[in-house]
């Protein structure tokens, strides 16, 4: 398996004393990157789950005779569980982006063909603040029910009418309207439009917006939606949403974070930067409708 990535590396050997850059890993923004027909080497703090992209050829480095595609317009080879990638142009004044999955979320290179000034070595990092920002200990949560789940959805989804016509029902709450918090992954996109937290029930109320970027249905576990924060994951104590969503439409969904676990309070802050993530899965379509059996006379 080592044979062809360490041919890669020999070749790579030239470019060395060129740019070398550093990145820090933000799921939210893609980064840019220069390539020429020269190795770019990709470097990532662990190890990689699966990389993608569309009109790139990636393989997983071994030693085999290479067949390029014609519509291939980069050149990627990733080995299951190493940490680096290896990327090289095949195309002039091409484009691709490429998608890479890392402890559960997906981060967008885009790569760009450049005849001078490529970057050598790309060498990422993990987000120097891992810590969630934490709101001072509130007062004792109310115990959750079903019951207290479905207020906060709909408390969140009223909140704009009800902060003029009831405030009491929505005081204390902090109201969060991020922009460009996306949470991109290989055929799903989950945008976050408004986070509520709720003092008093120690809850995260997420309201968002799924789309479809591939062109199958996709399946949908809305019970199955996760938070990342920081180094921290959070999962709904409730959720709605859609169960499956056609090619390129989006959806909204809502769920709520309450507590902790163990009963005690979370106390995340409404202001910190969130990933999203979903269970999903692209359905099986029938190809074509069943035919009619006709009876025939003899």
């Amino acid at each position: 398996m080592w044979r062809g990535i360490l041919c890669w590396l020999a070749l790579a050997m030239p470019v060395l004393g060129q740019t070398i850059q550093d990145f820090t890993l933000d799921p939210h923004h893609a980064i840019e990157l220069p390539v020429s027909s020269e190795i770019t080497t990709l470097t990532w703090p662990g190890a990689i789950s699966a990389v993608a992209g569309a009109d790139v050829l990636i393989e997983d480095g071994t030693a085999k005779e290479l067949d390029v595609d014609e519509k291939a317009r980069f050149h990627v080879v990733h080995s299951d569980g190493s940490n680096f990638i290896l990327v090289r142009c095949l195309k002039r004044e091409s484009t691709a982006t490429l998608t890479v999955i890392f402890e559960h979320a997906a981060y967008i290179v885009q790569l760009r063909a450049v005849e001078t000034d490529p970057v050598a070595s790309a060498i990422f990092h993990r987000t120097p603040n891992l810590a969630a920002e934490k709101l001072s200990h509130g007062p004792e949560p109310v115990k959750f029910t079903p019951r207290i789940g479905l207020s906060l959805l709909d408390r969140a989804r009223m909140y704009p009418v009800l902060a003029q016509t009831l405030p009491k029902l929505v005081e204390g709450v902090d109201a969060q309207h991020p922009e460009g918090m996306v949470s991109e992954w290989p055929d799903l996109m989950i945008a976050v439009e408004e986070v509520y937290r709720f003092r008093r029930e120690d809850a995260l109320v997420f309201l968002v917006n799924l789309k479809n970027k591939s062109d199958q249905i996709l399946s949908l576990v809305p019970s199955s939606f996760a938070v990342r924060v920081g180094d921290e994951k959070f999962y709904p104590a409730i959720a709605n949403g859609p169960r499956t969503l056609g090619a390129g439409q989006s959806a909204e969904a809502g769920f709520a974070v309450v507590g902790l676990p163990d009963g005690t309070r979370n106390d995340v802050s409404a202001k910190n930067l969130f990933t999203i993530s979903i269970n999903s899965s692209r359905a099986i379509e029938a190809t074509e409708a069943p035919k009619k059996i006709e009876d025939k006379k003899s």
